[in-house]
């Protein structure tokens, strides 16, 4: 017989949306909540991250409106040095488990289920013991998982690949041997990410072939900085920006523009990109 919990909504997943739900919940009601996690931990797709992987934001953009993500510093060296910090997924594992044992918890308003599984319906059980659970019908479900977040390390690739070995970027760590040659296969963050660890392993850029299935107009994170020490170079991004809208009378003399004022950016002028 399963086990029935009291609370006014069932949050499924604890990843960033389902954790800034609860955090926003405990802020501005008096609610109370059950967070049914598959993971051990808080942090939803964070928990299987690459090693290498960071934001592509500054740390402070991310993360729960009760707690800052970060120190609020400036890097001084590396690829992103004189700007904000960059969190690993190291810290926003930590984090997310310090919003929940700090703040969630000691609340007594928040009750959290991890390494179980949301069977609908207002049920789910425990992948460990396999025990059950149900809410009321009283009790509102919101569902943080709907976007259906999947990273490499959750799946197998969809093709077949002969004659070569087929990692995930989370083994790339793990390389105990040279190769002669290295592909890359995918167009987002991800892939940025493998060829910037490559390069900066001491892999020669001849050395790497990088598949990108369509190239992407991306934006300079220069431009989206906080803090009293950006304030002039944001204000004069979006002077820009608002500048470029006007003038434009194209769509494509709008990228051309965005691109010339350092708005966007494009891998290759070459190249123009698809999305």
């Amino acid at each position: 017989m399963a086990q029935v919990i009291s609370a006014d909504y069932l949050v499924v997943g604890a990843g960033a949306m389902g954790m800034a739900f609860v955090d926003t919940l405990l802020s501005d009601t008096k609610a109370t909540a059950a967070i049914v996690d598959r993971y051990h931990r808080p942090g939803g797709h964070w928990n299987l991250a690459y090693p290498f992987v960071r934001l592509h934001q500054p740390s402070s953009f991310y993360g729960v409106n009760s707690k800052p993500l970060g120190r609020g510093t400036i890097d001084k060296v590396g690829w992103n040095k004189g700007l904000q910090e960059l969190a690993t997924s190291d810290q926003i594992d930590t984090y997310y488990s310090q919003v929940l044992d700090d703040t969630f918890l000691p609340s007594e308003r928040v009750q959290y289920f991890a390494n179980c599984e949301y069977d609908g319906d207002g049920a789910f059980h425990s992948l460990v013991t396999g025990k059950a659970f149900r809410v009321t019908e009283a009790t509102r479900v919101v569902d943080a998982t709907y976007l259906q977040v999947v990273v490499p390390a959750m799946r197998r690739p969809s093709y077949e690949v002969n004659g070569a070995q087929c990692i995930t970027p989370n083994d790339l760590v793990k390389i105990s041997r040279p190769f002669n040659n290295y592909t890359i296969v995918g167009a987002g963050k991800t892939g940025i990410d493998a060829c910037l660890w490559l390069l900066k392993a001491g892999v020669q850029p001849s050395q790497i072939t990088w598949i990108m299935p369509r190239d992407s107009w991306l934006l300079d994170r220069a431009a989206f900085q906080t803090g009293e020490e950006f304030v002039e170079r944001n204000r004069a991004f979006i002077q820009n920006q608002a500048e470029a809208v006007m003038a434009a009378d194209s769509v494509e003399d709008l990228f051309l523009r965005l691109e010339k004022c350092g708005h966007l950016l494009r891998l290759s002028g070459k190249v123009w990109p698809k999305m």
